[in-house]
């Protein structure tokens, strides 16, 4: 009955938040192996593999994509990420740092937090809180950027745009057992803004709050105990614009995975991965449903988890599609 009640008032919540604005891009980089990747947006999700995770994900997003000037501006990002439990401090910590490139913007950040631990029924509960450091610097020259009036305000601006750093910090909650998880968080809560400009007069740019929420549900049937199939969603908002993954995965054996993603008005993409020892890989190819990513993107992910020694029992937080 209680966790009946605690996925019903999840899916509320996420109701809510997918009614909260339009289907948009947003200023956090976006990862299709999202399932793969809560440490980065939940400082809750710290610790809760009874292991150390290190993950790492590349993503080329619309592959060939190019401006009018032939000039690369399509998304490249680089993730690393690892946390571990502690067990004197009565839950985990964990550490981000994230490179995303986007036209002739280039933003890299580091994310340290800490996640409390406690028991609910069959589950953990992870509450964590992280600091996030965010360095923003662009490559905008009079070569690569056109403009009517090169004597505009703005493009001034753009010129004469420096490196500046933002400071902020996220928090967030992580429920796992052994046949569901359920996540929400938030990220740039503070909503830091600076300019970018050497004046401190133009290019004022401003950090967006972004809400995360995410659930998954494993699936098994007594005639065929070696496959096991979780749908999930992955949704995010900054209050305005809304992004929605709908995911679906069959696991074989625990060795071998596959499925699918649909990205609401913009994406279906295939997945596929498999675990040798404590080794994950996987690998996603996203087919575009508008005209600017014709091309495609790719995105790999590695993850590799070192079991503590005195962490022997079998429990079920150790799927692998849940992190």
């Amino acid at each position: 009955m209680y966790n009946k009640f605690l996925i019903s008032a999840f899916l509320v919540l996420l109701l809510i938040i997918a009614d909260s604005g339009k289907l948009s891009a947003q200023q956090e980089p976006q990862f299709t192996h999202n399932m793969f990747n809560f440490s980065s947006v939940n400082p809750g999700h710290f610790g809760l593999m009874d292991g150390i995770c290190v993950t790492g994900l590349m993503r080329e997003q619309w592959l060939g994509f190019k401006d009018d000037n032939g000039n690369k501006v399509a998304p490249e990002t680089f993730l690393v990420s690892a946390d571990a439990p502690i067990r004197f401090i009565h839950g985990g910590v964990g550490v981000a740092i994230v490179q995303d490139k986007y036209g002739f913007f280039k933003d890299m950040s580091l994310k340290l937090g800490y996640a409390y631990h406690t028991t609910i029924g069959a589950g953990k509960l992870g509450i964590g809180i992280n600091a996030s450091f965010l360095n923003k610097s662009s490559s905008f020259t009079s070569d690569n950027i056109q403009a009517i009036d090169m004597e505009d305000p703005a493009v001034k601006a753009l010129l004469s745009a420096k490196s500046i750093l933002f400071t902020d910090f996220s928090a967030g909650a992580f429920l796992i057992n052994p046949t569901y998880y359920l996540s929400i968080s938030s990220t740039q809560i503070l909503e830091t803004s600076k300019f970018l400009d050497k004046t401190g007069q133009q290019g004022n740019f401003k950090l967006r709050r972004h809400y995360y929420a995410a659930g998954g549900y494993n699936l098994t049937s007594p005639a065929y105990p070696g496959y096991v199939f979780t749908p999930s969603v992955f949704v995010k908002s900054d209050g305005a614009a809304l992004q929605a993954d709908f995911n679906a995965l069959v696991t074989y054996n625990k060795k071998v995975w596959g499925g699918m993603t649909y990205r609401i008005g913009e994406t279906v993409a295939l997945m596929v991965g498999f675990r040798f020892n404590d080794i994950e890989i996987g690998y996603s190819y996203d087919i575009p449903m508008t005209r600017v990513g014709a091309t495609g993107s790719h995105e790999i992910m590695a993850r590799y988890v070192f079991k503590l020694e005195r962490e022997k029992a079998r429990t079920g937080y150790r799927n692998t599609r849940f992190l």
